[in-house]
């Protein structure tokens, strides 16, 4: 038998086509699940989003993430609960956070948790996954506006506190 030089391989690789591979066509497509009443104003303070997620959030028992989509005007287009953890911490991946607010073509992000043992305050973490998602906004052009913590008497606003750099449409301020 003839060994078959290795141009040989190559030119007969090259005469012989290749399966044709099966690709997947993927449409997106949102779905509303319910609507809210909120009125349709712009957001003035951290208090008014506190105001309009506490519901979704005062009967927790765990951790839990959530996004609220603004437009350019800095109104309300759709919330999203990103993420759901435990008792003491919450396992957020950024990639989630914004994926909900491009397919509903927001301008802007505000991230909402809440603490359940009631204390507002920032962990270590809290304030390192505000700037993992802060430099992941600033990257896709989705600014965070704001990321609140919800405990059980009032809130930790890193906007109010000066940790985040402030970012606001120009006809916003």
């Amino acid at each position: 038998m003839r060994k078959i030089s290795q141009e040989e391989q190559i030119e007969n690789m090259a005469k012989r086509p290749i399966p044709k591979k099966k690709v997947g066509i993927v449409h997106l497509q949102i779905v509303k699940e319910s609507r809210v009443l909120y009125g349709m104003r712009r957001f003035t303070d951290p208090q008014e989003a506190v105001d309009m997620v506490r519901p979704l959030l005062s009967k927790a028992d765990r951790e839990m993430v959530l996004v609220l989509s603004l437009n350019t005007k800095l109104e309300p287009q759709a919330i999203e609960i990103a993420a759901v953890g435990g008792l003491n911490s919450c396992v957020v991946d950024v990639k989630n956070i914004f994926k909900h607010s491009i397919l509903n073509n927001a301008a802007y992000v505000a991230c909402i948790h809440n603490h359940p043992s009631g204390d507002p305050e920032p962990s270590r973490e809290d304030v390192l996954l505000t700037q993992k998602i802060s430099a992941a906004g600033t990257i896709l052009g989705l600014p965070l506006l704001d990321h609140i913590i919800v405990g059980e008497y009032g809130y930790y606003s890193f906007k109010e506190q000066g940790k985040l750099e402030q970012v606001l449409p120009d006809d916003a301020a």
